[in-house]
């Protein structure tokens, strides 16, 4: 399971002709709990609101407002592969002016079309497709597109091997780690005073409350 973005289309899509979606504002504290779900979608909101400093009800209503708002949606991801598709591939399509939200709608609704985008260059849209076989590859590239009024020109381009597949965005660091006890925040426990403490060895003895540097006994 993983945070994905809460429409059918990705981060950025719009509907044909429609405006580009406004960015949400979020907190420190959104941006923590986002973080946390693109780890692990099921992570329980009591361990998100541990590790970041607040209750967990108020995890679980930041949480539902993002839902709400459509920053985000819990997913599972199949691995196309493991479940019989055996063929990926990309297309850029040239379309004829007039026609491209036609062409756009059409292609959203196959099954075998997985991504729709429009981009610039050479080409008008760029489309990621998964297949069963070659075969169904040859008749989508040679019969159905080709059908589409306005297609005018297409370019494939076979994925020969995945090398990463990735569901967070931007150059995040990871999402913070459990609070010192007593240090409210983020995760972000402070490093003045008496939190800042070397680790003491199992066993080590003791002088006065206190491991000896040497780790030997005092005389």
């Amino acid at each position: 399971m993983t945070a994905a973005p809460s429409s059918s289309q990705r981060p950025g899509a719009r509907r044909p002709g429609g405006p580009s979606p406004e960015p949400e504002r979020l907190d420190e504290l959104d941006d923590a709990i986002v973080r946390h779900l693109q780890q692990d979608g099921r992570r329980p909101f009591r361990e998100i609101a541990r590790a970041v400093g607040v209750s967990e009800a108020t995890v679980r209503a930041r949480y539902h407002r993002l839902e709400e708002r459509g920053v985000l949606r819990i997913v599972a991801v199949a691995d196309p592969f493991r479940m019989g598709f055996r063929v990926l591939a990309f297309v850029l399509l040239s379309v004829e002016p007039g026609h491209q939200v036609a062409v756009i709608e059409a292609l959203a609704g196959w099954p075998e079309v997985t991504y729709v985008s429009s981009c610039t260059g050479r080409a008008d849209l760029y489309i990621q497709v998964v297949c069963r076989s070659h075969e169904d590859l040859w008749e989508l590239l040679s019969e159905r597109i080709p059908a589409l009024v306005g297609v005018r020109a297409t370019e494939t381009f076979m994925e020969l091997k995945m090398h990463k597949v990735a569901y967070r965005y931007g150059g995040e660091s990871p999402a913070p780690g459990p609070p010192t006890p007593g240090v409210v925040g983020l995760g972000r426990a402070s490093r003045s005073g008496a939190q800042r403490r070397r680790r003491i060895p199992p066993g080590a003895p003791l002088r006065g409350g206190q491991p000896t540097r040497e780790g030997k006994s005092p005389s």
